[in-house]
């Protein structure tokens, strides 16, 4: 007889510190920061640095508004951006918090900034590749904290070169610890290696709520954050 084994996850513990990188690469892509950073550090001053960009005024769509999606929105807010979301089914007002419901096509065309984040499945592959970037605004900036193969890589690397994308802000990528050679070569490109939860608070949060699960599991049968797969069962 098959025996099936109880998963959880930790959510909710890595919504902050996940948004906290996706808006710190958010505002390195519209800087184009690399260039500069790098160039002081050569003694180099400015170096090729050129003019970026205020996040002020501009639309930020988030696909996938969960918890980091709506920490990423509130974040966003208080920079003076619009915020437009796109999910499987709309958020109650309450949760929306003021961001505007849109479709999936619509969020490709009218946002400035598109933020990953959502889960990556088989539905979710690849659910940005050339074609969704030729939707896009030209010059439009990329941010992904989510998962690296909700991104066709190849495809962002000949958007970026074509200037179809201004910039983009990584933290994860489809071969980790394989980073495309397209991303790595390109100054207008900010990179991370897959830190959007490394910080001690965080952590600490994930590994009390690990401990958590263990006790509920334990006292009551049941796990208090079921990875969604099982719970809908």
């Amino acid at each position: 007889m098959a025996t099936e084994i109880s998963v959880s996850s930790t959510p909710v513990a890595v919504n902050n510190a996940t948004a906290d990188v996706g808006i710190f690469l958010m505002i390195g892509a519209l800087r184009q920061a690399y260039v500069p950073l790098t160039a002081i550090r050569e003694g180099k001053w400015h170096g090729q640095a050129t003019l970026g960009h205020d996040p002020k005024g501009k639309v930020l769509g988030i696909l996938g508004m969960g918890g980091i999606g709506r920490e990423m929105a509130n974040r966003a807010r208080a920079f003076g951006m619009t915020i437009q979301y796109h999910n499987r089914s709309r958020l109650s007002s309450e949760l929306e918090g003021g961001a505007k419901y849109v479709s999936f096509d619509d969020l490709l065309a009218t946002s400035d900034v598109l933020s990953l984040n959502l889960a990556l499945n088989p539905s979710t592959r690849h659910i940005i590749g050339e074609k969704e970037f030729q939707k896009m605004k030209d010059g439009v900036v990329i941010v992904n904290t989510a998962r690296g193969a909700l991104i066709d890589e190849k495809a962002l690397v000949a958007a970026l070169e074509s200037g179809k994308v201004m910039s983009a802000g990584l933290d994860v990528y489809e071969q980790e610890p394989i980073v495309e050679l397209g991303l790595l070569n390109n100054p207008r490109v900010m990179l991370l290696p897959h830190i959007g939860t490394m910080t001690y608070e965080t952590q600490k949060e994930m590994e009390i709520l690990v401990l958590d699960n263990l006790r509920s599991a334990v006292e009551k049968g049941e796990l208090i954050t079921q990875v969604p797969e099982q719970a809908k069962k």
